[in-house]
């Protein structure tokens, strides 16, 4: 019997594409999982993609499309993709002849494309009442926020919850917290949901970070649907569906120094750019920071080649001097984070975290570095 027959612009399948390649198993051992699911419907044409860990749905929807006759097939995602892109602009047609053989025709060219049967291919669980816990958030802020906490998600598989973002949320507050154990990253944000029990989850840090590089429409807002080991985002044409990582994340509350020996407020730019300078000849990442009086001085060196001093002015401290040796690399990814103008810096103690606080943001964001003990 033939099936799936439509219509659609180059520019139109593209955009799909690029969201649902994002969760391709290029190397997985199971053969579907390298392929990308078309499905042609009354409700749009549909491309999805799946590692089992991430799951990615787009949809064109009907009035950008014509179809003739609703059907699916999965095609490889390397060669249809490689297809499409080298594609003349215009108008595609996707048809399916034979059994498991995708035609695909724009102006002069035809190409005929292997495919596999859809019905073992991996899709996102719309089971009415599935997803008990459900909240809105405006893609701008989302996006934001886990840029800045996914960053300090372990890349280390030797403990996997570290891998992961714990998302908790309790009494209309949504807290993301992120650690690798050497530095920490948190922000909580203020939210009304809809009625549901209290959320304390873990999402791999890689699929969000997957998830902030779709959110294109800033003005516009995801739902999020939390379910029995899944977790779903939808926002305008897209469903993003991501396993929940098993297992306690540490409480970060004993983490977190309840007191600190100085303060002091700097240009969070001048400080980045800094780090960034003094890192260039820093010996395996380790720079120093030093209070003095009315100005931060930050040096590194690496034997026989040189060293790098420079300075910066505070403008506000609390506290007395002090010193510090720090992960150059994590340090930067912190202050890259940051979006407000100036940030506050605590010190701690020599062997206890440096805090750094975000001070024109209107959500709590909260920071941490541990030092490297030098000896000095």
């Amino acid at each position: 019997m033939r099936s799936l027959f439509v219509q659609v612009t180059k520019d139109s399948l593209l955009n799909a594409l690029q969201h649902v390649l994002r969760a391709v198993s290029a190397n997985s051992p199971i053969p579907i999982l390298s392929g990308i699911n078309i499905q042609a419907q009354e409700g749009g044409l549909m491309l999805s993609a799946s590692n089992t860990s991430l799951t990615i749905e787009s949809r064109i929807s009907p009035d950008n499309i014509d179809l003739q006759r609703t059907g699916e097939i999965v095609v490889p995602a390397r060669y249809f993709n490689e297809i499409i892109r080298k594609l003349n602009a215009g108008l595609i047609t996707l048809e399916v002849k034979e059994h498991l053989m995708l035609f695909v025709t724009s102006g002069g060219s035809q190409i005929r494309l292997c495919g596999m049967d859809s019905a073992e291919f991996p899709s996102i669980r719309n089971t009415e009442g599935y997803y008990a816990n459900k909240l809105q958030i405006n893609n701008a802020l989302l996006k934001s926020t886990i840029k800045q906490v996914a960053v300090a998600a372990s890349t280390s598989e030797a403990r996997r919850v570290l891998t992961g973002v714990s998302l908790e949320y309790k009494d209309d507050a949504l807290s993301l917290t992120a650690t690798d154990g050497v530095r920490l990253a948190s922000r909580t944000l203020s939210i009304e949901r809809n009625p549901g029990a209290n959320v304390n989850i873990v999402i791999p840090g890689k699929n969000l970070i997957e998830l902030t590089k779709m959110l294109q429409d800033e003005e516009a807002s995801t739902e999020i649907e939390i379910g029995v080991g899944q977790i779903r985002f939808t926002t305008n044409e897209l469903q993003v569906q991501s396993a929940l990582i098993e297992g306690t994340f540490p409480s970060i509350t004993r983490l977190i120094p309840k007191s600190y020996l100085s303060e002091i407020r700097v240009e969070t730019d001048c400080l980045l750019h800094a780090v960034e300078r003094v890192s260039v000849l820093a010996s395996g990442n380790i720079v120093r920071l030093g209070v003095v009086s009315n100005r931060l001085e930050l040096r590194s060196k690496t034997s026989e080649i040189g060293d790098v001093q420079d300075e910066m002015p505070i403008e506000s401290r609390t506290g007395g001097d002090f010193n510090i040796s720090l992960n150059s690399k994590y340090f930067i990814d912190l202050l890259r984070c940051i979006e407000s103008e100036y940030v506050k810096v605590r010190f701690t103690g020599k062997t206890s975290p440096i805090v750094a606080l975000p001070t024109e943001e209107q959500s709590s964001s909260l920071f941490l570095v541990s030092p490297v003990i030098t000896g000095e």
